[in-house]
């Protein structure tokens, strides 16, 4: 077959060994004269949390609906065998890579996976300040777009391969490489690739707030009238944070369309939330900058247009005794953190324990789990929601605990 695969990954973390997981792959391939011939990628459900969203750029509800890795290994396998595997740092992503295979059952050969490091070969092609991808790709006049993203970066190797190959010549000096990758072991597929829906990363108009509603009305039946009480209630439990995640968003879709409800009655419904929300907001006579902050917030997540917010400050409105869902602490009740958190874990663990709340792992008695990622696919997440404990975000616990000091600490 010949030619080279190009791969890049982005992982939860930097080690397999420390059960780290990919959550997104790109293969870029390369023919044997250096022409670009095809390229895929994916996002991959991790089955675990997502890791350093500020890196890579995932979150959690990315993932959801993305295949395992288990369910891409073949279309994996048959990218990379008989072809040389190059990456930036190839150690690194060929070690996660045979960890996936392993763990998805494909039997391998011997280990570690024989590949081309364009990293280790740059100070024989380049005076690059460094070897990270960035400034090797400066030095070779490769333009990185998307960084942190598998498809950027493996895009962006293959633009510094083809640079190696132009200045190389023949023989190509890593040769025993190619001679190694060429004969591997790999396991023989020779079935049809199953039919998998691979995942992109979403756009930054993909992660506009009120998306989750079109998923919401593309499933919804007739009208029934008498459902709205039920829904709010809801509605508000799951906007206790001002923050609605993807398993929130799912479980409101299902409620709706269990209770028989239309867009229009959803959308009028959101609207009374909102009006409620601000009747509490006025209730003092004055409208808060932050106050201001939340109703916009809020008004984004049900899917309301920005004006609206506007429109129910300025309308009083009979909705305003409806309860907005509150989470109440009590002196000995249990909170968990997960996550990367702003404050670190010791430091709430301190402050926790010294206002008089517990923490330790997640039980049915927990009160409430704190996650810097509500959409988080932890452990400790995936226990608390079939437990029906509410998962907030930092900022919203941050509320709820100054509230809980000011009537409980001295």
């Amino acid at each position: 077959m010949g030619g080279y695969t190009v791969i890049d990954l982005e992982t939860t973390g930097l080690s397999p060994r420390q059960h780290d997981r990919i959550v997104e792959i790109a293969a870029v391939y390369v023919s044997e004269t250096g022409q670009i011939e095809g390229e895929w990628t994916t996002l991959v459900n991790p089955g675990r949390d997502v890791g350093p969203t500020n890196l890579h750029g995932i979150c959690a509800k990315d993932v959801l609906d993305a295949p395992v890795f288990a369910d891409i290994a073949p279309h994996v396998l048959r990218s990379v065998t008989g072809r040389t595997i190059v990456a930036h740092n190839s150690r690194f992503d060929t070690g996660f890579l045979a960890a996936e295979f392993i763990r998805a059952g494909v039997p391998l050969g011997a280990l570690p996976l024989p590949s081309l490091c364009t990293m280790q070969w740059a100070p024989k092609f380049l005076s690059a300040q460094s070897r990270r991808l960035v400034d090797c790709c400066a030095a070779a006049g490769v333009q990185l777009e998307n960084a942190h993203s598998a498809l950027g970066d493996a895009r962006a190797t293959a633009q510094l391969l083809m640079a190696y190959l132009m200045c190389c010549g023949t023989p190509i000096p890593w040769h025993q490489v190619t001679h190694d990758c060429s004969c591997y072991a790999w396991p023989t597929y020779n079935g049809v690739l199953p039919n998998v829906s691979m995942v992109h990363r979403p756009t930054v108009q993909e992660r506009r707030p009120d998306a989750w509603l079109d998923r919401i009305v593309s499933r919804l039946p007739r009208v029934n009238d008498d459902a709205g009480d039920s829904y709010l209630e809801v509605l508000g439990r799951a906007l206790v944070d001002q923050y609605l995640s993807v398993h929130e968003q799912t479980a409101l879709l299902l409620l709706a369309e269990d209770l028989g409800l239309s867009r229009e009655q959803i959308h009028e419904l959101h609207v009374r939330y909102l009006r409620a929300m601000a009747a509490v907001a006025l209730q003092d006579g004055v409208v808060t900058a932050q106050e201001r902050r939340d109703l916009d917030h809020v008004a984004a997540c049900l899917g309301l247009a920005p004006d609206e917010v506007n429109r129910s400050l300025a309308v009083e409105s009979p909705a305003a005794s409806m309860s907005l869902g509150s989470i109440n602490l009590r002196p000995g009740d249990r909170v968990v953190i997960t996550g990367d958190t702003q404050r670190t874990r010791d430091e709430w663990i301190d402050r926790l324990l010294g206002a008089g709340l517990e923490h330790g792992g997640v039980t049915k008695a927990t009160r409430v789990l704190v996650a810097a990622d509500p959409d988080s696919l932890s452990g400790k997440a995936t226990k608390a929601r079939n437990y029906g404990i509410p998962i907030i975000t930092e900022a919203a616990f941050e509320r709820i605990f100054d509230d809980y000091c000011s009537t409980h600490c001295n």
